[in-house]
């Protein structure tokens, strides 16, 4: 695991290995998503963004602002390590998560009745009782 400074980007962690998933979904359809490193043992999920813009989720619901400068421990692109693996690939091309899009996706997540993107991907998979 090779540890990462925050440098030129920020970090947003967040808990919710489900709401992650619909997130991620939503974003690729979207083209606003960047590289996103997971460890699900561990429950984390870290989404890269552009500098200074992971301000924009301090007390917001399940995300922890990682600071500059902060260390995120990385695996190879390709394999994961330590239980640690990319679910959206860094491309070299310095595309990071829209931290708008990201934060009306995890609010949505939180509430469906909250406005978001146009659709909730996890009601696709859902079951009617």
């Amino acid at each position: 695991m090779a540890p990462i400074r925050t440098t030129t980007w920020s970090v947003v962690e967040t808990h919710d290995v489900v709401q992650a998933a619909d997130a991620l979904l939503a974003l690729r359809r979207t083209w606003r998503l960047g590289p996103v490193l997971a460890h699900p043992e561990g429950r984390r999920i870290w989404w890269l963004l552009p500098p200074g813009q992971a301000a924009a989720f301090d007390g917001f619901p399940g995300a922890v602002v990682r600071p500059a400068d902060w260390a995120l421990p990385c695996p190879p692109v390709d394999e994961p390590l330590c239980g640690h693996g990319w679910l959206e690939k860094p491309d070299g091309t310095g595309h990071l998560t829209d931290p708008h899009h990201l934060a009306a996706t995890l609010a949505q997540a939180n509430d469906p009745a909250v406005p978001g993107l146009p659709y909730r991907p996890s009601t696709m998979w859902r079951t009617a009782a």
